[in-house]
């Protein structure tokens, strides 16, 4: 994860030093920086929705395992009950 988000940091100063400063007017310096800004949310953006996905995969397997094992200690709650009824 912190190697996608090294090569997203890269790809947004490239492209904010690619934007560069053509001339001295206040109008292009405006619109080159939204330029970069924009690529910088998009990487950013990028990068978020991946650890997202990564995230919610992350979260629905230990759903399942804590299902397997809450499944289990359940049938073996229910094992040690008629062991100990049978007994009586």
């Amino acid at each position: 994860m912190k190697l996608r988000f090294c090569i997203m940091a890269c790809v947004a100063a490239g492209a904010f030093f690619v934007a560069g400063i053509p001339s001295a007017k206040e109008e292009s310096v405006k619109e080159d920086a939204r330029k970069a800004g924009r690529a910088v949310g998009s990487a950013a953006r990028e990068v978020w929705q991946g650890a997202k996905k990564a995230g919610k995969e992350v979260g629905h397997e230990a759903k399942k395992a804590g299902q397997a094992v809450g499944g289990a200690a359940k049938e073996g709650a229910q094992e040690f009950k008629r062991a100990f009824k049978g007994k009586k």
